[in-house]
């Protein structure tokens, strides 16, 4: 069961009374301590005895990484036999702590993965434990949509491709008017313009599929389906010639050359449209040429239409024909009507 609030407060108590040695505690004392500290904070009542002798056994576990040395003298009085203990001390730097932090913020961004077994516990514990030792708020914030669906089957399908079995989906495309269910063993996840897609082996169609997770509508094991094995391609480099995430096995990569103007070119050097990019040339006028060797799809259609009028597709003949002709269509909407 997962670590909550109030479970790491009575700890927290525990751990407090049994520091302050000048006392000796007694059972009854502790649960008084946990019960006195929840009504202050959470407004609880009543914490019982069980409660808080299953606290000193999940302290003196290993489950939580604390081991707490906690020992019963003249079978009445609880206390640390290390009178250095504390369950809130970590052998870590300030700067460790600061990343630490920083990396928590980062992973709870990510809400769709709160189903995993065991990290809820881990991660209570950790913001517990700093936040012990410094004073903690967020100061990160990432770019989310907490309305997309789908965030929710994130978590599941890491389960899936961790333990290598096939799954069955229930999925509906946009332009689709009932939904279909897809047998695929799952490879990769991959987040793209804060959309979630997975990637996987199609059973049926006998290639690889690409599927967004804000059109799944359920998902569950294939039980009598087999999973197999990625011997398709490799990871990185299947995601690294692209940008985004369309694409089939037999696309091969272009040699894409764009020309941005000066007023965005320090954005473009910066922030580069790909890894891929290779400054060619620098313009008088302050505008830059740069390369970048992509596979076409979509996605690169949409980031240069991005730029509106500050790119200008040189090569290949068929991608700049492509984008003159979104560029003529889009400028023909804005056209005064007669």
């Amino acid at each position: 069961m997962p670590l909550n609030r109030n479970t790491l407060m009575r700890m927290r108590t525990i751990d407090a009374c049994l520091q302050r040695r000048q006392r000796r505690w007694t059972i009854e004392d502790l649960r008084q301590a946990c019960e006195d500290a929840l009504r202050d904070y959470e407004g609880i009542d009543s914490v019982s005895l069980r409660t808080v002798q299953r606290d000193i056994e999940l302290m003196r576990s290993g489950k939580l990484g604390y081991y707490a040395p906690i020992v019963v003298r003249d079978r009445k009085y609880y206390e640390y036999s290390d009178p250095g203990f504390s369950i809130t001390q970590l052998p870590l730097s300030e700067q460790d702590l600061a990343e630490l932090s920083s990396a928590i913020d980062i992973i709870r961004h990510y809400q769709g993965f709160q189903g995993m077994k065991g990290q809820e516990d881990i991660l209570a514990r950790m913001q517990d434990q700093l936040q012990a030792q410094q004073s903690h708020h967020q100061v990160v914030y990432i770019e989310t949509n907490k309305q997309l669906k789908g965030l929710q089957f994130l978590g599941q399908l890491y389960d899936f491709i961790i333990k290598r079995e096939p799954i069955a989906i229930d999925y509906k495309p946009f332009k689709a008017h009932r939904q279909s269910q897809i047998y695929i063993s799952p490879y990769i996840l991959k987040e793209y313009n804060n959309r979630w897609f997975l990637i996987g082996y199609n059973q049926r169609k006998r290639d690889i599929q690409t599927i967004a997770l804000d059109r799944i509508i359920a998902v569950q094991k294939d039980e009598k389906g087999q999973f197999r094995e990625n011997t398709f391609f490799d990871a990185e480099e299947y995601l690294g010639s692209m940008v985004g995430v369309t694409r089939d096995l037999r696309s091969s990569t272009e040699r894409v050359v764009l020309r941005i103007d000066a007023d965005q070119a320090p954005y473009v050097l910066t922030k580069p449209l790909h890894h891929s990019q290779k400054l060619q040339k620098t313009g008088d006028d302050g505008s830059i040429t740069v390369a970048i060797e992509v596979i076409p799809n979509l996605e690169l259609e949409r980031l240069i239409l991005g730029y509106g009028s500050h790119i200008e597709v040189l090569s290949p003949w068929q991608l700049r024909q492509h984008i003159a002709r979104q560029v003529i269509i889009a400028a023909s909407k804005y056209q005064p009507h007669v």
